[in-house]
């Protein structure tokens, strides 16, 4: 299963539900060019789980982020940054999955199943300005579950789509529009 697709340094980068692309070990990452075909990103993705769930590009590095809680070998907690030849660490991460990354405003933001990012509480939305991780607001929640699937950058807002009945402590059924300061519905 592929379950992210991005362009980084010309080249199509595959994240999924894989260990292998044609027979080459790649670990849940993978990138394809036409005249080379597949080859692997460092040793790939690892942990009890090492899918990756989306794939952005911020700061000319590739941001991978999804289950895994090591990349190329090195401990990150489900998010993790190729600058082209080596993973390395975006803090101390973040605590549990994360499912949607976005570029908005120069600034980073991860969605997904978690109560912090980089030691910092934060519910199912932080934002990565380059060196720290923060929250937005008292996050996304409510109901049986809190999950953020997708995160779009659109007239100036940041868009959070997902299944969630609360954003910021109002009433948002499933999708809410942060502004900087405030969500809502």
């Amino acid at each position: 299963i592929v379950s992210a697709l991005t362009v980084y340094n010309n080249k199509l980068i595959l994240g999924g539900y894989f260990n292998d692309a044609e027979g080459i070990q790649v670990n849940y990452i993978a990138q394809w060019t036409s005249s080379s075909g597949y080859s692997p990103l460092g040793s790939g993705m690892g942990g009890s789980q090492g899918q990756v769930m989306a794939l952005s590009v911020y700061n000319s590095e590739l941001i991978a982020c999804g289950f895994f809680t090591s990349a190329g070998g090195i401990s990150a907690n489900h998010i993790a940054k190729w600058n082209g030849t080596s993973w390395s660490t975006l803090g101390s991460g973040i605590s549990w999955i994360t499912y949607a990354l976005t570029v908005h405003n120069g600034d980073l933001y991860a969605g997904g199943v978690f109560s912090s990012a980089g030691g910092v509480s934060a519910h199912d939305v932080a934002k990565w300005d380059g060196s720290s991780w923060s929250a937005l607001g008292s996050g996304i929640g409510g109901g049986p579950y809190g999950y953020v699937f997708a995160l779009e950058s659109y007239n100036g807002s940041l868009f959070a789509g997902g299944i969630f009945t609360t954003a910021g402590g109002i009433s948002a059924e499933n999708i809410a529009k942060w502004d900087g300061t405030a969500w809502s519905d």
